[in-house]
């Protein structure tokens, strides 16, 4: 699979600003290629995801950026400077586990100044350093703890702490909140980019968890099957997927394929037995799949004020708060249907015959 090259600088190419140039990188277990030719730049201060679903490669891109996984092909460049045949400790990457790895018998204070003491700081020099992530973590009060008297989440920041002391030029952080509960995690998203923030590093973070990456990333990389399948800003990626896998990945499950016919003077696909109108997004015999995100599809008694419409029946629906949930079947085609809630649309039950509708300008095309 080629990668989409969504983001402004080409992938292959090496931007003077890039901090993090990723070229080329593969690896193969016993004949299956985890990683796929993979191409991915990084700039200075940045926070970047990759996201994808288990067993995409994106872990296994994370332990071959810090050393710990041999790459087969390519090449990793770092602060202009080639690292990928380089042993792990001088590569200038920090990496923080799903387990924390806390060194138990070490107190808070102790267990992040470690790594100083490894490369033989000064003693006056580590306890401030110490102090001064202590108070970027706000854990200054904590320092004399124990990993086994904290709770997940103060675990969590001393790992982040104890890999931020040691000023790394890369900041690998590999799924560090999947053992903490849906309200920790929440907030210490929050902490994680005030943290990153104020550090200024340069991070790299590992995550399957869509809302996770897309609400404390500048870009996010969606991978698939070892590849990047679009790299960009969260809000360019949930507005303008890139390929059908991205569309469905972000939560846009109302996808029409067919080829573009002209009916009436406008061009239209036939799907599912419907005529649906596609606005100025291809010219005739051109096939064509685009995406209506379920957010835009929108339910009604009757389809005046939209252009586009078909007849559907609610299977389900779920309240979730902020919206209201609809599954739907138009035909024997499910789609979906997220209704902000506001008061201003009805409200339908499983059972009801409905009218589907959407504007044509609202469809987004995409590429494969």
């Amino acid at each position: 699979m080629n990668q989409v090259k969504s983001d402004a600088d080409a992938l292959d190419g090496s931007a003077p600003d890039s901090h993090l140039i990723i070229q080329g990188l593969s690896k193969s277990y016993d004949g299956h290629k985890v990683i796929d030719a993979l191409s991915l730049q990084v700039q200075k201060g940045e926070f970047v995801s990759l996201l994808g679903p288990s067993g995409c490669g994106k872990t296994t891109t994370l332990r071959t950026i810090a050393g710990f996984i041999e790459l087969d092909e390519g090449q990793i460049h770092l602060n202009n400077l080639r690292i990928d045949q380089m042993p792990t400790h001088l590569r200038g990457t920090t990496m923080v586990f799903q387990n924390y790895a806390l060194f138990p018998h070490m107190t808070v204070e102790e267990n992040i100044g470690f790594g100083l003491r490894m490369q033989k700081i000064s003693p006056p020099l580590i306890n401030q350093s110490v102090r001064d992530v202590l108070e970027l973590v706000k854990l200054r009060d904590f320092s004399q703890r124990y990993p086994k008297q904290l709770s997940g989440g103060q675990q969590q920041r001393v790992a982040l702490a104890r890999a931020l002391v040691v000023k790394p030029q890369l900041l690998l952080l590999d799924e560090p909140l999947s053992n903490l509960d849906a309200k920790l995690r929440k907030e210490l998203r929050a902490e994680f980019q005030r943290i990153h923030q104020n550090s200024g590093a340069t991070t790299l973070f590992v995550t399957h968890d869509l809302e996770e990456a897309f609400s404390i990333s500048d870009k996010v990389a969606v991978m698939n099957n070892g590849c990047i399948e679009q790299y960009g800003r969260p809000q360019d990626i949930y507005t303008n997927p890139a390929t059908k896998f991205v569309a469905e990945f972000v939560g846009h499950t109302n996808l029409f394929e067919g080829s573009v016919i002209l009916h009436d003077g406008k061009a239209c696909i036939e799907w599912n037995g419907q005529t649906l109108t596609i606005g100025n997004l291809a010219q005739p015999a051109e096939k064509l799949t685009v995406v209506l995100p379920n957010h835009r599809l929108r339910l009604a008694i009757n389809s005046d004020g939209f252009d586009s419409s078909i007849s559907a029946k609610v299977i389900a629906r779920s309240y979730l708060g902020s919206a209201t949930h609809y599954q739907l079947l138009c035909g024997d085609v499910k789609m979906q249907s997220t209704i902000p809630s506001d008061g201003s649309d009805l409200i339908f039950q499983p059972g009801d015959m409905v009218m589907a509708c959407w504007n044509s300008r609202e469809l987004l095309k995409i590429s494969a």
